[in-house]
C-alpha cells in the first residue's frame, strides 16, 4: 500500500518529466539554431530518466522495475554528454561532431550505455539488486560496482562543465545575460543535492527519486532562461563571432557578405576602396539615367560586390560553403593604381551552414613593385654580370700565362680574383634564393655527414689561393647523432661561417712580388667547427684564431639593413642570417678573442614546422 508521502514522491518524479516534454515541446521552434538542437536532446535525455523513474515506482514485477531501473540510468548518463554539447556550441566554441573531442565523447557514450544495458548481466555497474519497497513504493536497493560511480560522475562531470561554460560566456558578456546565467548557475544545484544524497549514501532506496524531485525546480529555471527571457534569439554565438573577427581594428580592407554576395559589412580601412567602386557605379547610373547624383548618396551596404570592385568570378560563390580561395585584382583608389590579393573565407554557424563571406584584401602594391626591381637586378647580376666576369676570369689567366713581367702578372692574379668573388657572390645568391622560393624540407639528417661535407665545402680551394698555408687549417668535432632538419639550409650556414673563418683568420694571397713577405703573417691559421645535439637543439660554433670580423660586417647585420655607411664586404653572413631564420634558429658572435660563432637550430622532431 503507498503512502500518501510515496504517492506525492512518485507523482513529483513524473511531474518532473512531464514538465520537460512540455519545455521541449515549446522549444521545438527553435530548431536549427545555434545549440538548440543538442538542448533538445539533453531534455529529453532527462525526461526519458524522470519518466522512467517515476513510473518505476509503481511497478513491483522485479523483471519490469530492472529494465525502467535501467531505461532511468541511460537518460541520466545521457544529459551531462548532450548539454555541454549545447554548451559548446551554443557559446560559440566549438562545432561538435566535427572534431576528436566529439569523437572521443561518443566513443565514451557508447562505453557507458553498453555498461548500463548489461548492468543486471553483470556486477560491473550493479550488484545484489533487490526490491525494498519503501513508503509502499517499488524502490530498489543495490550496491554500485567498480563502474556504477564512473558511469553516474561521467554524465554529471559533463552537465557540470556545460554549466559552467555557459556561465562563464554569458556572464562576461554583461548585463544582457546575467540574469539568464544566474538562473542557469542555480538550475544545476536541486539535482545535484539529490545527487550528493545518493551517491553518500544518505538516502539509499530514495536517492534517484531525490535526483528526479530535483530536476523540477531545474525545467522552472530552464523555461525562465531559454523561454522567458529568449536566450535562443540572442545568443552569444554572434558576439564571439565578432570578438573572433575584430574586422574594424585592422589596416586591411575587409568586406563581409551575405550568401548572396551582397555587401552588408565592411571596416574603416575599405572605405576608400568601396568609395572608388561607388563613385564607378554612380557614374554607370547618370550615364544610364541621364541625371546628376552624388557620390555620397551611394551606399554600398546591400550592393553587390561585383558592382563595386572588380572581384572576378572566383570569389563570388554560388551556394554551398565557400573554399578559401586567393586571387589578384586591382583597383583605382584615389587616383593610383592599387594591386590587392584577396583571400576569400566562409562564415559559418557551429551547424556549418554558411552565412557569409569574408573578403580581405592585402595591398601589395609596394611589395608588387620591389620584386619587380628585384627580378630585374638578379637577372642583371646572375646573368649579365656573371657572363661578363667569366670572360674577364678568362682572359686574366690568359695574361698570367703569357705575362713577362712580374707587375702585369700581379694585376692579372688581382683581376682573376676579384672577378672569381664576384662570381661567388652571385652563385651564393642564386642557390639561396631557390632553397628561399621553395620553403624548409625537413629530413632526419646525420650531424656529422652534414657539417663535415659543408666544412669541405666551405674551405676555400687551395688552387685558388695561391699558397696551401694560406688555407689555413680547419678541425671538426661532431657528436654522432642526428636532427631533423633541412640539410641544404644548414650546410649553407656552415659553408659560409668557415669561409669566413678562413678569410678573416688569414691574410690576403700574397702576390708573386711580395711571397717572400709571407712568413710575416700568420702561418697556420686554425678554424675550429664543433656540433653538438642536446635540449632538442643542433648546436654549432666556429672559432678562429684571427683578429675578429670587423665591426662593419656585423652593424648591417645587427640593424637589419645596409646603408651606404653601413654595409658589409660580401653576402656569406646575410645568407647565414637568413637560413638561420627560416630555421627558427638564432646565431650570435663573440670577437673577444678571434671569432666564435654559436649557432642554435631547433630539432624538427619537437618544433612546429
Amino acid at each position: 500500500m503507498i503512502s500518501t508521502g510515496g504517492l506525492w514522491l512518485a507523482l513529483g518524479a513524473i511531474s518532473a518529466g512531464v514538465g520537460t516534454v512540455a519545455l521541449v515541446v515549446h522549444l521545438r521552434s527553435h530548431r536549427g539554431k545555434p545549440g538548440a538542437d543538442w538542448f533538445l536532446a539533453a531534455l529529453s535525455a532527462q525526461a526519458v530518466f524522470c519518466l522512467a523513474h517515476g513510473v518505476s515506482l509503481f511497478v513491483h514485477w522485479l523483471p519490469l522495475r530492472v529494465a525502467l531501473e535501467v531505461t532511468a540510468w541511460l537518460g541520466f548518463c545521457w544529459v551531462g554528454p548532450l548539454f555541454v554539447l549545447f554548451a559548446l556550441e551554443y557559446t560559440g566554441r566549438k562545432t561538435p561532431g566535427k572534431d576528436r573531442f566529439a569523437a572521443a565523447l561518443a566513443v565514451a557514450m557508447a562505453l557507458v550505455t553498453v555498461a548500463v544495458v548489461t548492468a543486471p548481466l553483470q556486477d560491473l555497474v550493479w550488484r545484489d539488486v533487490a526490491l525494498e519497497p519503501t513508503a509502499g513504493l517499488a524502490t530498489l536497493s543495490y550496491g554500485f560496482g567498480p563502474l556504477g560511480h564512473a558511469v553516474i560522475l561521467f554524465g554529471t562531470t559533463l552537465a557540470t562543465v556545460g554549466g559552467l561554460l555557459l556561465v562563464d560566456t554569458v556572464v562576461s558578456y554583461g548585463p544582457l545575460y546575467r540574469r539568464e546565467a544566474a538562473a542557469v548557475t542555480l538550475s544545476i544545484l536541486p539535482p545535484s543535492v539529490g545527487l550528493v544524497a545518493w551517491l553518500t549514501g544518505l538516502l539509499p532506496t530514495l536517492g534517484p527519486t531525490a535526483v528526479a524531485l530535483g530536476f523540477i525546480p531545474h525545467v522552472l529555471l530552464d523555461a525562465y532562461a531559454f523561454v522567458g527571457s529568449n536566450m535562443f534569439e540572442t545568443n552569444p554565438t554572434t558576439r564571439r563571432a565578432a570578438e573572433q573577427t575584430a574586422i574594424d581594428d585592422i589596416a586591411t580592407p575587409v568586406l563581409v557578405l551575405d550568401p548572396a554576395d551582397r555587401v552588408v559589412d565592411f571596416n574603416a580601412a575599405a572605405r576608400p576602396l568601396l568609395a572608388a567602386g561607388a563613385d564607378d557605379e554612380r557614374d554607370r547610373s547618370t550615364a544610364a539615367d541621364g541625371l546628376a547624383t552624388d557620390s555620397a548618396d551611394v551606399d554600398p551596404l546591400g550592393t553587390p560586390v561585383d558592382r563595386l570592385v572588380d572581384v572576378g568570378p572566383e570569389l563570388l560563390v554560388d551556394g554551398g560553403v565557400a573554399e578559401s580561395v586567393e586571387r589578384s585584382v586591382t583597383a583605382e583608389v584615389g587616383g593610383r593604381h592599387r594591386e590587392y590579393v584577396v583571400s576569400r573565407s566562409s562564415l559559418t554557424d557551429p551547424a556549418g551552414t554558411r552565412v557569409g563571406t569574408t573578403l580581405v584584401f592585402q595591398d601589395v602594391t609596394r611589395e608588387r613593385r620591389h620584386e619587380q626591381r628585384l627580378d630585374v637586378l638578379n637577372r642583371v647580376l646572375r646573368h649579365n654580370l656573371r657572363n661578363t666576369m667569366t670572360v674577364v676570369v678568362g682572359h686574366a689567366r690568359m695574361l698570367q700565362q703569357d705575362a713577362q713581367a712580374d707587375a702585369v702578372t700581379d694585376a692579372a692574379e688581382t683581376i682573376d680574383r676579384s672577378a672569381s668573388e664576384l662570381i661567388d657572390v652571385g652563385e651564393k645568391a642564386r642557390e639561396f634564393e631557390t632553397l628561399r622560393e621553395r620553403g624548409p624540407q625537413y629530413r632526419s639528417v646525420s650531424v656529422g655527414e652534414t657539417v663535415e661535407r659543408a666544412v669541405a665545402e666551405g674551405r676555400p680551394d687551395e688552387s685558388d689561393q695561391g699558397d696551401a698555408d694560406a688555407t689555413g687549417r680547419v678541425d671538426v668535432t661532431v657528436d654522432d647523432a642526428t636532427v631533423r632538419t633541412d640539410p641544404k639550409l644548414c650546410s649553407l650556414v656552415v659553408e659560409n661561417l668557415v669561409e669566413n673563418a678562413v678569410e678573416h683568420s688569414s691574410t690576403s694571397p700574397p702576390s708573386s712580388s711580395t711571397r717572400e713577405n709571407a712568413l710575416e703573417h700568420v702561418d697556420d691559421p686554425t678554424v675550429v667547427v664543433t656540433a653538438t645535439v642536446g635540449d632538442d637543439e643542433l648546436c654549432l660554433t666556429v672559432e678562429d684564431d684571427g683578429p675578429g670580423i670587423p665591426p662593419g660586417e656585423l652593424a648591417p647585420l645587427e640593424s637589419g639593413g645596409e646603408t651606404s655607411l653601413e654595409h658589409g664586404g660580401g653576402i656569406g653572413l646575410w645568407i647565414v642570417e637568413w637560413c638561420v631564420t627560416s630555421l627558427g634558429g638564432s646565431w650570435s658572435v663573440e670577437t673577444d678573442d678571434g671569432t666564435t660563432v654559436t649557432v642554435r637550430l631547433p630539432d624538427g622532431r619537437t618544433e612546429t614546422v
